[in-house]
């Protein structure tokens, strides 16, 4: 008899926006269909040949570097954060962590005692509740507007009556591409400090926000240093997600504490990836195009959004940032479809994604692991082409419900 793995383990769901490649593949084989693939959240270029030189130059760091990250980037990143958001943090209130992943799972731990509640606002990444749950947390779910914007006053009666120790979010937003005004975080930071939480702010998309906006964060509030904390990462702007870089910049005894944790779990991020990343930040081959990467994505969103909207059934807002389009698909949910000689209602966002696959050749990620099932998550981080076809796909298949 084989012994039992852990309960919590059971407990935790596979990552929707990584487990649709299987499907996707399967579908193309069986019935010759080139599917339009739409659901990664990676940009579709990669870093530039400066950055890749880089990263062959670090590969003779081949022994064990500082856990809590290379100095040099360290300070370079400082410099970043000041610049960007208008807040210094002395390099040993950073950390280099395994992705923005590998930094929230061990915030959490560093954060929350077992049984204490996280506040995560809807719609959400898919990892951040289960990064809660493997710290032995509870995740409690706050809800948007209409808009899918936060609601402050919402917030506020939760926190209070629920007694949350965290709040997590991102902005710009991943699914929705919303970015939080000043006021919005004016209103969170106030309801963090009189509450004596932590916030952590995710802001990995900062370098893809439109029509001119500049990125604000809650970290450049006064008052806010005591309890906030930023996790970002190059991953997005330099086209680098297989890489697995991120960092956590905020109070030094967080940072300290997540470092002693690192230690113990992954040793520090990869040495040669960390020496590319310093190129990568003080490189103008690699901001211009990191900006050419935005104004493609803008325009994108443009088309696709406009697209979308004039599909009976389907709205959407406009994305402020990130590069998704999160459309609502409330209204198709009872129609009726065939495939393959079966019938098929759609009920669920999971059966508008099937119907999508199965009928528009166009893949896309459901919304109920973003906490938002009558939505569906789009990536614009392709050709323009792709996102032409896509929603000629779409129209097609939808008239036909």
């Amino acid at each position: 008899m084989t012994p039992a793995i852990s309960k919590i383990v059971k407990e935790i769901q596979p990552s929707a926006t990584l487990s649709l490649k299987e499907e996707i593949g399967s579908l193309e084989k069986e019935y010759g269909v080139k599917i339009v693939d739409l659901t990664a959240g990676q940009p579709d270029t990669g870093p530039t040949e400066d950055v890749l030189e880089a990263l062959l130059e670090g590969g003779k760091l081949h022994q064990y570097g500082p856990v809590q990250g290379d100095p040099e980037l360290r300070g370079i990143l400082s410099e970043i954060i000041s610049k960007e958001i208008g807040v210094r943090y002395d390099s040993q209130d950073i950390a280099i962590t395994v992705g923005v992943k590998g930094g929230i799972d061990i915030l959490m731990r560093v954060l929350l005692e077992p049984g204490e509640k996280a506040g995560i606002i809807a719609p959400y990444w898919v990892t951040y509740p289960e990064s809660v749950r493997l710290a032995h947390g509870i995740p409690y779910f706050l809800e948007s507007d209409d808009a899918l914007r936060p609601d402050p006053a919402r917030l506020r009666k939760e926190a209070e009556d629920n007694n949350i120790k965290v709040l997590l979010y991102s902005s710009p937003s991943n699914p929705s591409g919303v970015v939080y005004t000043e006021d919005e975080l004016e209103e969170i930071a106030k309801i963090v400090k009189e509450k004596d939480m932590w916030v952590i702010s995710d802001e990995i998309y900062g370098g893809f926000v439109f029509n001119g906006r500049k990125h604000k964060s809650i970290l450049s509030i006064e008052g806010m240093r005591s309890n906030a904390i930023l996790v970002d990462g190059p991953s997005k702007r330099f086209g680098v997600p297989g890489w697995r870089i991120g960092y956590v910049a905020g109070p030094r005894e967080v940072i300290a504490a997540l470092t002693k944790l690192q230690g113990h779990t992954n040793s520090g991020a990869s040495r040669p990836e960390q020496y590319a990343m310093r190129v990568a930040y003080t490189s103008e081959k690699a901001r211009e195009a990191t900006d050419h990467m935005r104004q493609r994505y803008e325009r994108n969103r443009n088309i696709f959004v406009k697209g979308l909207n004039e599909i009976d059934g389907i709205s959407c807002i406009k994305p402020e940032g990130a590069f998704y389009a999160f459309p609502s698909i409330k209204k198709l949910f009872g129609h009726e479809y065939e495939f393959a000689g079966k019938e098929y209602m759609i009920k669920t966002s999971v059966d508008f994604r099937d119907f999508l696959l199965r009928k528009a050749q166009v893949a896309g990620v459901e919304g109920a692991p973003f906490g938002m099932d009558g939505y569906i998550r789009f990536s614009l981080a392709t050709k323009q082409e792709n996102i032409a076809k896509a929603l000629t796909n779409i129209k097609d298949a939808v008239k036909k419900l």
